[in-house]
This record gives structure tokens, sequence and C-alpha cells, in this order.
């Protein structure tokens, strides 16, 4: 029991006790009897409106109790169908993940194929990238991905080269904006279920598909990457001449 109630108790029960002594030991329970029915009901009013006047109190913080438990529950349901929310967000995100990962490998397929195919260097032949797209297409989306990685990493000390690779023909151009621009959006999906960055850092530092964005952005002059990747922008922003001037991305 709530120590309020146990003190309004305690002193209802010493308040009565002690107004029935005074009416037994003072007044005199005949005399009071046969007083005029108004003025034992002023008695009465005015014994038992400090009583009143107490339990009105004490239900007043008994209330204040309740509001100040009911908020705490409702901060801690709060919490709770936030946690659930980004749960929820971050299984649709990695779905996502899923398809946009099978898209950029699709992509990046007909890239390589531009690059190295019948219509390009002749690497490889029509039949054999039929085989490769079967590879890729039994639970390896970043097949082609890596093979594009390893086409620029080949290519790391020869920036006309990675130009004519990556935008040497409207197509190849168009694959490239095409890569950059889905896993733009991939990116931005992660971030917004993602509270400390590490499923984005993931993404764009750790998986191929983030490399070779990166790759791209790097041979079009948007961004540096590190050259422990075996690159340098085209555009001059790390010099060859200086071992010690690869840049953070």
């Amino acid at each position: 029991m709530d120590w309020r109630i146990v003190f309004g108790l305690a002193v209802t029960v010493v308040w009565i006790s002690a107004g029935l002594v005074y009416l037994v030991s003072i007044v005199g329970l005949g005399k009071f009897v046969a007083l005029p029915t108004a003025d034992i009901g002023s008695f009465l009013e005015g014994a038992f409106a400090p009583l009143a006047f107490l339990w009105l109190v004490i239900g007043h913080f008994m209330q204040q109790k309740e509001i100040t438990a009911n908020t705490r529950a409702i901060g801690v349901q709060e919490q709770s169908a936030r946690r659930l929310e980004v749960h929820s967000q971050r299984e649709s995100y990695f779905k996502l993940l899923e398809l946009v990962q099978e898209q950029l490998g699709s992509i990046a397929s007909f890239h390589y194929m531009s690059v190295c195919g019948p219509t390009g260097s002749g690497e490889i032949t029509g039949e054999e990238f039929q085989e490769q797209r079967n590879h890729a297409s039994t639970g390896d989306p970043s097949w082609f991905v890596r093979k594009m990685i390893s086409l620029a990493i080949a290519h790391r000390e020869q920036p006309e080269e990675l130009q004519e690779i990556f935008f040497g023909t409207e197509i190849r151009r168009r694959h490239s904006d095409n890569f950059t621009t889905t896993f733009t959006k991939l990116e931005r999906a992660a971030k917004a279920v993602d509270t400390e960055d590490m499923i984005t850092d993931a993404l764009v530092y750790g998986s191929a598909f983030g490399i070779l964005h990166r790759i791209i952005l790097n041979v079009r002059g948007d961004e540096g990457i590190e050259s422990l990747l075996g690159l340098r922008p085209a555009t001059g922003n790390i010099s060859a001449d200086d071992p010690g001037s690869s840049q953070r991305p």
C-alpha cells in the first residue's frame, strides 16, 4: 500500500477517535443528539472538512504518481516502437540491397562486354560472356564488378585508357552514369537506416560495388581514391611523383 494512503488512514482514525472522545467526554453524547439538526450538520461539516481536504490532497498526489507512471510507460512504448521501426527499415533495406546489387551487376556486365567483348578489345567472345553471365546469376552479382575493378587497376598508370574504359563511347558513358546513379540511391537508402554509418561505410568502402563506384568518380574527376587501390585521378589530384600524396576518400 502506498505510504500516502497509510498516512491518510492513520490521520483519519486519529481524527475521528479524537472527535468521538470530544463528543463523549466534553460535549456529552446526549446533549449532542438533542441539538437541532442544523447545528449537528454544521458540527459534522466542520469536523470532517479537514479530512476531506486531506484526502483531496492525497488523491491529487496519487493521480500525479499514476500520470508519471503512464508517461514512463508511454516513453518505453515509443522507444520500442522506434526500435521496431528501425529494424523493419533495415530488413527492407537489405532486401532492397539484394535487388540493387543484381541490377548493378547487370550494368557492370554489359559495361564489361562493351570494353572486352567483340565490339571492344575482343578479349572475350559472346559465348564466354554468356558463361560468365550464367555464373554471375547463380549468386555472385559482383562478378563483373570485380572484372571492371581489375581492368581499372590494370590500367592505373594510363589515365587516357581509363577514360576510354569508362567514358570512351556513349554506351560506356551511359553504363558508368547508370552505375553511379543507382549506387548513389542505394547509399542514400543505407544512410536512412544507419545511425552510426556502419552499413554505409561497409557499402561504400568495403564492397566491390562501392569501390567501382569510387573508381568511376575518380576517373570522372569527382573524387580521389586511395593509391593503395592503384589509381590516381586523371585530373592530377594525386601526383605520381609524390608517393606520400595519396588522398583519403
